[in-house]
């Protein structure tokens, strides 16, 4: 007797295999030397060179999510609800481009969701307003710090260097 039961009740025993329970033999394809290479996805970069007449601004605070409002510059870029997005940090600035396999997705009341890690590396604090800057030929949202344009505000106010060589 073995742990299976009595050995003289199995070895007197055959199997007999049911033709419709097996599946029919397939030859294997051997594998592609080269595997199938996916598209090329567009680089996101800032629209530089772009005329600034065409470009739509605004502003907007995240949520505590990190959520932005943008139903109007949405309209302006031609976006949907529903539509996948990608984000790009380049300096300061977050990228944001519509893309089929986009890691984010526009929300159904017209909310763009900025991931905590594009904030952070962008040098963007939660709690602070952005400026928001749409640029319709390139298809792409820009979203820079407030701290950015109010700095070129400032620059801009800033009294020219006055010489007394007159």
């Amino acid at each position: 007797m073995d742990r299976f039961g009595p050995r003289d009740a199995r070895e007197g025993d055959t199997e007999q295999l049911i033709s419709a329970l097996i599946p029919p033999a397939t030859r294997r394809r051997p594998p592609s030397a080269t595997p199938m290479r996916p598209p090329p996805l567009p680089a996101r970069q800032l629209p530089a060179g772009e005329n600034p007449q065409t470009f739509r601004l605004d502003m907007a605070r995240p949520d505590t999510s990190g959520r932005l409002s943008v139903r109007y510059l949405l309209r302006t870029l031609g976006w949907s609800p529903g539509d996948r997005v990608d984000h790009t940090v380049i300096d300061d600035a977050i990228v944001v481009g519509r893309s089929p396999t986009g890691r984010a997705m526009i929300g159904a009341r017209g909310d763009l969701m900025i991931p905590a890690t594009a904030r952070a590396l962008a040098g963007m604090d939660s709690d602070s307003q952005f400026v928001l800057v749409a640029a319709p030929t390139k298809n792409t949202l820009v979203v820079h710090p407030e701290r950015l344009v109010a700095g070129l505000i400032a620059a801009h106010y800033w009294p020219p260097d006055i010489s007394d060589d007159a």
